[in-house]
């Protein structure tokens, strides 16, 4: 059985300010779809800012899932840069 949507809300806004902490603005947005293509939630960059945009039509489960998905892969990434030798002893 799915978790009381207030739980869930409450979690979407964890991750939000999880994000935040990482310098990473999330904007939940209305995402237009046309005929022939569907719209959905990502990343990217706008004047040298990360951004997440979230589909905000999408169940919130979707919202979570996506925006827990996004964190999990910035905080590997993170860790793979710290575990890095330094320039100098690459070569």
């Amino acid at each position: 059985m799915a978790p009381p949507k207030n739980r869930q809300e409450a979690r979407l806004q964890e991750l939000i300010l999880s994000a935040k902490r990482h310098n990473i603005q999330v904007r939940t947005e209305k995402l237009l779809r046309e005929a022939g293509y569907r719209a959905k939630s990502g990343s990217c960059r706008v004047k040298g800012q990360e951004v997440i945009l979230i589909d905000r039509d999408a169940r919130i489960g979707d919202q979570i899932e996506f925006l827990e998905n996004e964190l999990a892969e910035l905080e590997n990434d993170e860790r793979k840069l710290e575990n890095r030798p330094p320039a100098a002893l690459q070569n």
